[in-house]
């Protein structure tokens, strides 16, 4: 576990900085892809679902932006966030850090505020994705989270503009964590149930890859805020278009009135529900069904 943590340190600390260190005002050399924009988003009229359409919607809603964890679980930060965002300026990676916290706090995610703290949560902005992940894979491949060897290439493949990568860890009966690593002696007290195993999953360091090409006119705040999407959930990346308005639609081939540059009434209903269902220790299913009945409510108070 401590090897985990150690290694998110070290890639913050290993990592080029030189364009995120420079001052606002010191003269950069030019890079082929223009940063990101920071505009004002306009106000977007979202589409209402109701009736059996929205169970329906809020499931598929669930069942893209909430991978299982290694134990079969649903994962989410239990401790607090410490986010660290690098490849840019001091003004945007400020923005970026600074609206993750903001999000998680709205959401009801543990914060830890102290921007002095040690990174769980890295935002890597490169124009090169592919050899950012070239370098974690050989360096620091527990970032990549639970695999076996012969997988480590494909899962360090890059395929989306906006990727995240998750260390995972399980947490037992006696609370003790251990990182799920399929190499690691398991010490863990379980139950002796097929419904309660008494084990809890939990996020132990998550990276978020930004190719800076995708980046490239789109506004830094929209940016961060699919970010979140893969910050606070298990989500990998988001390759299909949602059915409602979503941040996730940002990049896809969907229909404009689908897409958003920001996070949506169905976006913060998710991950409100996410971090506010009561934490038990049983299957992904039962999990997602306590987040759907949280979510119906959700935006059912928010549309009356």
């Amino acid at each position: 576990m401590k090897s985990v943590m150690f290694g998110l340190a070290l890639l913050a600390a290993a990592l080029p900085l030189a364009p995120a260190q420079a001052a606002d005002s010191a003269p950069l050399p030019p890079r082929s892809t223009p940063l990101p924009k920071v505009v004002i988003p306009p106000v977007i009229e979202e589409i209402t679902v109701t009736g059996s359409r929205l169970g329906r919607v809020v499931r598929d809603f669930i069942e893209m932006a909430t991978m299982p964890s290694p134990i079969g679980q649903v994962s989410r930060w239990k401790t607090p966030i410490c986010p660290r965002t690098t490849g840019m300026r001091p003004a945007f990676t400020d923005f970026v850090s600074k609206r993750l916290r903001e999000i998680a706090h709205g959401i009801g995610a543990p914060v830890n505020d102290n921007e002095s703290c040690s990174p769980n949560l890295q935002v890597i902005f490169t124009e090169h994705p592919q050899a950012m992940l070239d370098t974690i894979r050989t360096k620091l491949p527990e970032l990549l989270g639970y695999h076996y060897a012969p997988q480590t290439k494909e899962l360090a493949t890059v395929v989306n503009p906006i990727q995240g990568w998750y260390a995972t860890g399980s947490r037992d009966r006696n609370n003790q964590l251990m990182y799920d690593d399929p190499y690691a002696v398991n010490t863990a007290t379980v139950e002796g149930s097929r419904i309660r195993t008494g084990l809890r999953s939990e996020f132990v360091a998550v990276t978020v890859v930004v190719d800076l090409a995708a980046a490239e006119n789109q506004e830094i705040g929209a940016i961060t805020d699919h970010v979140a999407m893969l910050a606070f959930s298990q989500a990998k990346a988001f390759e299909r278009c949602r059915e409602v308005p979503s941040i996730t639609n940002m990049l896809l081939d969907c229909a404009p009135d689908l897409k958003a540059v920001a996070l949506t009434s169905y976006d913060r209903a998710y991950l409100k529900a996410l971090y506010a269902i009561n934490d038990r220790d049983t299957p992904r299913h039962l999990l997602n069904g306590d987040i759907a009945f949280m979510m119906r409510k959700l935006l059912a108070a928010e549309n009356n």
